[in-house]
């Protein structure tokens, strides 16, 4: 294929990321200030080819809160005096992610605030930061000018243990291991850093935690690859305390 057809081919993926995004956005119910600051940071990503962002309600509910209390305090603070950090308040508001940063600026309009941050390294290297996937905005009246907000994370899916068990094991299958069904068993190591609880010894045991469900850490790939072991039982652990950021800890046994 030509360098003319790859780009080309890259347009056409983008313009359709592009308008899909918006079919998204439509079923929000966002100002238009909002949505012109989402489909702005699109379009810098899109220039960049970088995967476009997707909005999230969660990460909305943070910003416009935050945006509401800066406008009423008339300060443009990441954390204004009697509110919690930006990770506490945007989990508070139901998102789940492992890596989140944030934009908050003051402006006569949604082109100036957005001008504003790509003028500035910091807000700039977050709206081109490729490690985020979705985003939350708010703008809101103060008495002279718009107080916006943009929370960008890389959101996480929430996901019950058996869910998580499911997920690593079809991962584990499509390594060719057969599962065995003694999770009951993986899950009494929760506890333990290293080791196993349980009736049957296993031939390795590993404890990792990972925000990536669907990924292995590159130890158990390695042991995999070396062809030792024919089947493999998993277990999922509860995040251990009141954690900011979402991390999925997994016990995997090898027979």
């Amino acid at each position: 294929m030509t360098r003319n057809c790859l780009a080309h081919r890259a347009a056409q993926i983008f313009v359709f990321a592009f308008l899909f995004a918006q079919a998204c956005l439509a079923q929000q119910k966002i100002s238009d200030i909002e949505k012109l600051l989402f489909e702005s940071v699109n379009r810098e990503r899109a220039a960049m080819k970088l995967p476009l962002v997707k909005w999230d309600e969660g990460l909305a509910r943070a910003a416009r809160k935050h945006a509401e209390r800066m406008a009423e305090q008339d300060l443009l603070e990441h954390q204004v005096p009697g509110e919690v950090d930006l990770p506490t308040r945007a989990r508070g508001e139901g998102a789940s992610f492992s890596h989140i940063t944030e934009n908050i600026g003051m402006g006569a309009s949604g082109d100036k605030l957005h001008d504003g941050w790509m003028h500035s390294p910091g807000h700039r290297a977050n709206i081109l930061d490729h490690a985020v996937d979705s985003i939350g905005i708010a703008a809101v009246e103060g008495e002279a000018e718009l107080y916006a907000v943009e929370d960008f994370a890389h959101a996480v899916a929430v996901l019950s243990i058996e869910e998580q068990e499911k997920r690593v094991g079809e991962t584990l299958v499509a390594r060719g291991l057969k599962l065995i069904n003694i999770g009951s068993d993986a899950r009494m190591s929760c506890e333990l850093d290293r080791g196993y609880v349980g009736n049957s010894k296993a031939m390795y045991i590993a404890h990792y935690e990972t925000p990536n469900i669907s990924q292995l850490p590159g130890s158990l790939e390695k042991e995999i690859q070396s062809r030792r072991y024919k089947s493999a039982a998993v277990g999922a652990c509860p995040q251990k305390g009141a954690s900011r950021f979402t991390r999925f800890r997994i016990v995997v046994l090898f027979y």
